[in-house]
């Protein structure tokens, strides 16, 4: 098995074929709004195995960013911040 806690959501995040969607930056699951946006309703409990997902980790990377002098948007982000690497290194 890969990175979600079952082979259902790994499949389902991976084909695309259902609106549930994976945002490694801010560590968060949710099913799409289908109203032509970007928005998402997050769900905290895998739809397939009922396992509880993890926390968000959003209001963490706008603290976070804020702290390093950076907004929301600045070109000058690190990559790094651009992508899950943040939180994994803090992990390890």
């Amino acid at each position: 098995m890969g990175t979600h806690c079952c082979e259902q959501m790994e499949r389902h995040i991976n084909e695309k074929e259902v609106a549930i969607v994976y945002l490694p930056k801010f560590r968060e699951y949710g099913l799409k709004i289908l109203d032509g946006g970007t928005s998402i309703q997050l769900v905290h409990f895998c739809p397939w195995c009922g396992q509880g997902l993890p926390e968000s980790l959003r209001d963490s990377w706008f603290e976070l960013i804020r702290g390093l002098g950076f907004e929301w948007g600045d070109p000058d982000i690190p990559a790094k911040y651009l992508s899950e690497a943040w939180w994994r290194e803090a992990n390890e």
